[in-house]
């Protein structure tokens, strides 16, 4: 897996979409694989995008990752 892919799982993972589907569903923030196996996950060219955002940035707030992530297709 490419470092960028990588970064990009890894920004997808701390949105607040993310985070308000797994307290919804779940009803807690602890997460398996199983969990992360049914995640709904955006295209590979764009989980790319927000790799490359990642590694290009110095804020990693939350509103900075949700802007990102709002930014996509």
């Amino acid at each position: 897996m490419s470092e960028t892919l990588a970064k990009g799982i890894a920004t997808y993972l701390n949105t607040t979409a993310v985070d308000e589907h797994f307290r919804r569903f779940n009803g807690h923030t602890q997460v398996n694989a199983s969990d992360l196996k049914s995640l709904p996950y955006p295209i590979l060219a764009d989980l790319e995008k927000l790799g490359t955002w990642a590694i290009q940035t110095n804020d990693y707030s939350q509103d900075a990752i949700d802007q990102a992530f709002g930014k996509l297709s």
